[in-house]
This record gives structure tokens, C-alpha cells and sequence, in this order.
């Protein structure tokens, strides 16, 4: 029988991890760009390289940590999953929340 060390977690328990570690890092008012586009029911909502400010974090649970973004395209609110982001950059000003 094989025993698995202390040093092993599974892949999946990896991603979560990793994409809350990047939900609490970048704050609101910060510029995102995703990897791919993003399609929604054959639909592009969301451009490849493009940069989309948070305008919004969203958290019912750990594995559903999201960021609120709007698209270019259909002007919509667009729920962000942390691991489609490739790339962002810090508010360029500070941002006061009431």
C-alpha cells in the first residue's frame, strides 16, 4: 500500500487553493486580462488580452470566489473565475469603498 507524504495535494485542491490566493490578492479597481476568450452559450462576452477593470469581488464559498467585470461586448456584469486571469495590474488609484 503506498502512503502518501504531507507534501501531497491533489490537483484540484491545488487550483482552489491557488485561485483564492489570487481572489484575496487583487483588489477592486484592479485591471485583469484572461488567457482566452470567454464564451457564454456560443456567445464571446469577454476578449483574450483585453483589460477589464474589477469592478466587483463575489464569494458564496471558497470554490466560488469570482470577480465582477463588464464586457466590451454586450456591456453586461461578467462573473470571472481567478483562474481564467493570466495577467493584472494594481488600481492605478486608490479606491474608496463606503
Amino acid at each position: 500500500m503506498c502512503s502518501l507524504g504531507p507534501e501531497f495535494i491533489d490537483i484540484g485542491t491545488e487550483m482552489v487553493l491557488e485561485s483564492h490566493q489570487l481572489w484575496k490578492a487583487i483588489p477592486i479597481g484592479s485591471l485583469v486580462q484572461i488567457e482566452a476568450d470567454l464564451i457564454d452559450h456560443n456567445h464571446k462576452v469577454l476578449t483574450r488580452g483585453r483589460l477589464y477593470e474589477v469592478l466587483a469581488k463575489t464569494d458564496q464559498s471558497p470554490c466560488h470566489q469570482m470577480f465582477v467585470v463588464q464586457s466590451e461586448l454586450t456591456r453586461e456584469l461578467v462573473e470571472l473565475h481567478p483562474g481564467l486571469i493570466c495577467n493584472y495590474l494594481d488600481s492605478p488609484v486608490e479606491v474608496y469603498r463606503a
